[in-house]
């Protein structure tokens, strides 16, 4: 019988699992998929830095990925911007965070697992839980690559099924985060010519769309003539656009929207000029949920098992990994004391996990209300402000991922942005426009030199050498 049983493979999955098992204890990981997978996230936060030091990949990520100095809110007309540069309040390394492949990024962290004594078992569909109270352990279900039934025992069960929300949807604890009905297209190009704008130095750049859209667009680089763009917008404002270009005689009206709306941003219509598609468009929609319930007798629920809001912020490798690691540590703790009855540190870890999410839905719910300040104009709000500077570093720290430990100071910034009496007063002050719309962050020579890898790899060739 294995000491920790868990659902899911993905990056909450096995960052559990490699703690745990660099903890000493038996774990097995059940994933539905082969990896490599197609999954889309690809932007990480500075903060994940420390958790890919303490796992031991942070060598090999960099090595495969781009990193990431900073991320860059511009409008839809691009006439205004703020370029959020993370080494504005990271003096270290860490400042440069990655922009990851998905499908290599993911291998690697299971790989790693496996590396660290974890047994994987890829292709393995668990279809049920039973929780034996007199015998004190749990038994999974599970179906195999080939169809054959399995059964596995464990002394407590990590339920990070991503999506699939699979104790929450068994036992009918997810409920849909109203207001955050969204549906995200996207795709890969490759042959990019015009890595402009801050792609070329490894950036983020979103552009907000406004309207009865509600969203936004992404673009990413993940090589040096290869990015990641998307368009994230209201479900409901889809659909309408969806029958109207099917009546219109679209044969693949999802790609068809997709350009649509990617070309109604001059500066990204630019970007993709020229560029080629991977893969044809992947459409996710009305992903934002929650679990009511997070852990309980011999359980827990990590990642996006447990809940998933938006990705906007580029946050939920983060909330995933980092909430993998500290349920990891509580669980360690229950399992060296053996008794896992006492759950104190399970209630701690949830503490700053509940915590960090509910400040991220926060966050969000205030970047799709048309009445505050956005991200792309607080540069021009907060300047000639007495404590423009504090504001301005807080919301630094915010999107770097400091919102752990630290949640609770961080709501008296979103105070100041939601208040209709301050949203005024920074109404009414305006910055010097070159300081807020640059484009680059002043990165040092050595610096710029890393931010693409040395070889440019394409998929195939990167898993080759992730898996060799």
């Amino acid at each position: 019988m294995q000491d920790v049983i868990i659902i899911g493979g993905g990056p909450a999955g096995s960052t559990a699992a490699s703690f745990l098992a660099k903890h000493g204890h038996s774990v097995t990981i059940l994933e539905k998929e082969r990896f490599p997978r197609e999954h889309v996230g690809e932007s990480l936060l500075p903060f994940c830095y420390k958790t890919f030091d303490a796992l031991g990949v942070l060598d090999e990520m960099k090595r495969l990925f781009v990193r990431k100095p900073t991320v860059r809110f511009a409008t839809i007309d691009g006439k205004q911007s703020t370029n959020w540069c993370f080494n504005a309040v990271i003096p270290d390394e860490s400042f440069l965070s990655f922009q990851v492949d998905r499908k290599v990024f993911d291998t690697m962290l299971l790989d790693n697992s496996r590396k660290l004594g974890v047994d994987v078992h890829e292709q393995t569909k668990v279809t049920d839980v039973k929780f034996d109270t007199e015998q004190d352990k749990v038994v999974v279900s599970a179906t195999g690559p080939n169809g054959e039934k399995q059964t596995y025992e464990g002394r407590f069960l990590i339920d990070a099924s991503g999506r699939s929300t699979f104790l929450a949807s068994k036992n009918n604890w997810r409920t849909s985060n109203v207001g955050f009905e969204r549906t995200a297209v996207w795709t890969h190009f490759i042959d990019v010519k015009n890595m402009i704008g801050g792609l070329e130095e490894g950036s983020s750049l979103i552009v907000y769309l406004g309207g009865n859209k509600r969203g936004w667009i992404w673009v990413f680089p993940l090589e040096r003539d290869r990015i990641t763009a998307g368009v994230v917008v209201d479900s409901f404002y889809l659909r309408d656009k969806k029958r109207e270009l099917q009546e219109a005689g679209s044969e693949n009206w999802q790609r068809d929207f997709f350009f649509n709306e990617l070309n109604e941003s001059p500066f990204v219509r630019e970007i993709i000029d020229g560029a080629e598609m991977m893969m044809d468009v992947i459409v996710e929609g009305d992903y934002s949920y929650n679990s009511n319930v997070k852990h309980g007798p011999r359980y827990a629920l990590i990642g996006d098992a447990s809940r998933f809001i938006d990705p906007i912020f580029s946050s939920g490798i983060f909330l995933s990994t980092k909430s993998a690691w500290l349920v990891a540590d509580a669980l360690h703790e229950m399992l060296s004391s053996g008794d896992l009855n006492n759950n104190q540190p399970l209630l701690k870890a949830y503490e700053y996990i509940n915590g960090a999410y509910n400040f991220v839905y926060r966050l969000i719910t205030l970047f799709y209300n048309p009445h505050t300040i956005s991200f792309a104009e607080a540069a021009t709000f907060f300047n000639e402000y007495s404590d423009h500077q504090h504001a301005m570093a807080a919301g630094h720290f915010i999107l770097s991922g400091d919102f752990f430990e630290n949640h609770k100071k961080y709501h008296e910034f979103l105070d100041v942005l939601e208040a209709p009496r301050n949203f005024q007063r920074y109404k009414n002050v305006v910055m010097d426009r070159k300081k807020s719309n640059i484009e680059s962050c002043n990165l040092k020579p050595e610096e710029r030199s890393i931010i693409f890898p040395k070889k440019s790899l394409r998929m195939a060739e990167q898993l080759q050498k992730v898996t060799s």
